[in-house]
């Protein structure tokens, strides 16, 4: 895995994060700011453990979220989504 990975998946997840402070989604952004945080001490494992148990679909989940810019929220979750995902491929 190569370190620009890694900096790739910091910056889009804090890119998510941004969005959700935004959108007011404060459980959400604490939940992405943690993932962020485990990438910056240089723990991936930890941050991809953290992203898959995250909830993406049914009630209550993260595509149940209504966001007032969608189009902004669907790119920055998507954006963020495949950087963490490199990262669970490396």
């Amino acid at each position: 895995m190569k370190s620009s990975d890694v900096q790739r998946a910091i910056v889009a997840t804090e890119a998510f994060v941004s969005v959700l402070h935004a959108e007011e989604f404060p459980g959400w952004a604490k939940r992405f700011s943690q993932i962020a945080a485990y990438l910056k001490d240089g723990d991936v494992k930890a941050a991809l453990h953290s992203y898959k148990n995250t909830s993406y679909g049914g009630p209550g989940s993260l595509s149940d979220v209504y966001a007032n810019d969608q189009s902004a929220f669907d790119r920055a979750w998507s954006e963020c989504s495949v950087a963490l995902r490199a990262l669970g491929k490396a």
